[in-house]
């Protein structure tokens, strides 16, 4: 038997490192959540809202009352105009919303129809499929089998929820969705009916030349035709709710102010100061001895570890927004397409952490600004090309190409190729196809989409 020694290093992560590493990683509604928790299982932890009414100076309450009353006033009178009657002030009170998904509201006009009931049970399966844009996706077959019904039977139900409203609902796919709008109002047109049918890509690209050339029809025709479908609804179920749980998101931070002067102030309405209570305190103060006050040091100690590695959260996530304001100064001035290359390593070095708490901490944290919400992780961008020795980002070059487009001319718009040249004199050597991708992220049509 041979013994053998070996020297090994390993990281042991101790219960306090976790909860701290945790804690870091929290968004502030996690934060929230997560506290409630601990103040449910730790008696001697306590949540003290912001706003304590009970420990408020008479004279602050007494400002704060007054100061919503005349609040109150001014609202009265600046709104009486619209709430005239107690319906209408119902309005004003939270409660459900009543707006209707698509689903709700084509099932609300099958249980009108006349039809016997196995049909309308078909057609409520179907009011079901509909996607969010109001297409059905599934085939009669599908149908048929999900139902255990003919395929003609399944065919009927299509055609009966087709004829409700909005126009163009249960299409399979683009053309039917318009085809459908045109046979509601109405309209007999020849050239119309082929285009749709056939050449819709062709109009995508404003190709109509090559359509009339295509159906052998005059082009006064085809741009009548054209100047219809462009106002037929592609997507019918588009107005409606959706379905699916909307995620509200919470920011983090909320940065103000203007031309390089910039205000941090951390979300502390959905993190309140945690504390531990003084009724617990008072209780270790006490003579005497025994499993009671064991119990309490115990609670004390645990409590005290999570107020501290709050308070280090905090700390830790404003130091980094703060270099992160810094370094993108020219992002909260002028917005999107203003951002510049900015790494975890670059924030750690300004912050003084390691680059893994930076990436830590930045999971999941939001910043309100005054261009809109967005996580922190969005302002780390690796730079895709080099203006005059400095990285520039894909945003950059996007607003750079979305610039040039704007003021092209537009009887004889840019080509990618020109652009890339026009970019490359500003410092920016990316290739055409490059050009053509970006222009393809942003919605933007190539040369026959654009020109007049």
């Amino acid at each position: 038997m041979n013994l053998v020694l070996n020297t090994t290093q390993k990281l042991l992560m101790s219960q306090k490192m976790l909860q701290s590493t945790t804690i870091l990683q929290m968004s502030t509604t996690e934060l929230m959540d997560y506290v409630n928790t601990l103040t449910e299982e730790n008696p001697v932890l306590e949540v003290k809202n912001k706003y304590d009414y009970e420990q408020m100076p008479a004279d602050i309450i007494k400002r704060k009352i007054e100061y919503l009353d005349s609040s109150d006033e001014q609202n009265r009178m600046y709104y009486s105009e619209e709430k005239d009657d107690e319906d209408e002030n119902d309005m004003w009170k939270f409660r459900q919303s009543t707006e209707e998904s698509l689903t709700e509201f084509i099932i609300s006009q099958i249980n009108v129809l006349k039809i016997p009931k196995k049909e309308m049970a078909v057609c409520d399966f179907i009011a079901g499929c509909l996607d969010e844009s109001g297409y059905l996706r599934q085939n009669d077959e599908q149908i048929a089998k999900s139902l255990n019904i003919t395929e003609d039977e399944a065919q009927k139900a299509v055609k009966i929820v087709q004829s409700l409203e909005p126009a163009g609902v249960c299409a399979r796919n683009l053309s039917e969705c318009l085809m459908l709008q045109i046979k509601r109002l109405g309209i007999e047109n020849d050239v119309l009916n082929r285009i749709v049918e056939n050449h819709l890509a062709l109009v995508g690209k404003n190709q109509l030349q090559l359509i009339a050339k295509k159906i052998k029809a005059p082009l006064e025709e085809v741009s009548a035709a054209v100047g219809i479908i462009k106002t037929l609804n592609p997507k019918p179920g588009s107005g409606f709710v959706s379905e699916g749980s909307v995620e509200y998101i919470v920011p983090d931070a909320v940065v103000t102010g203007k031309n390089g002067e910039y205000t941090i102030t951390l979300n502390d309405s959905f993190s309140a100061s945690v504390n531990i209570s003084g009724f617990y305190k008072d209780i270790i103060k006490g003579e005497g001895e025994g499993e009671a006050k064991d119990f309490v040091y115990s609670k004390i100690r645990q409590a005290q570890w999570v107020v501290k590695c709050i308070s280090r959260r905090k700390e830790t996530l404003y130091n980094i927004i703060s270099a992160i304001v810094s370094k993108q100064t020219e992002f909260f001035d002028k917005g999107e397409g203003y951002i510049k290359p900015l790494t975890l390593n670059d924030i750690a070095n300004d912050a003084g952490i390691h680059e893994s708490t930076v990436s830590r901490t930045a999971r999941g944290k939001y910043i309100q600004c005054r261009h809109g919400v967005y996580p922190l992780n969005y302002f780390f961008r690796q730079a895709v090309s080099e203006t005059f020795g400095q990285g520039v980002t894909q945003e950059k070059i996007q607003a750079m190409i979305k610039n040039l487009i704007d003021n092209e001319d537009k009887s004889a718009p840019l080509s990618d190729r020109k652009i890339a040249d026009e970019l490359l004199s500003m410092g920016v050597d990316i290739s055409r196809r490059t050009v053509a991708k970006y222009r393809g992220i942003m919605g933007i049509n190539g040369i026959s989409g654009r020109k007049c």
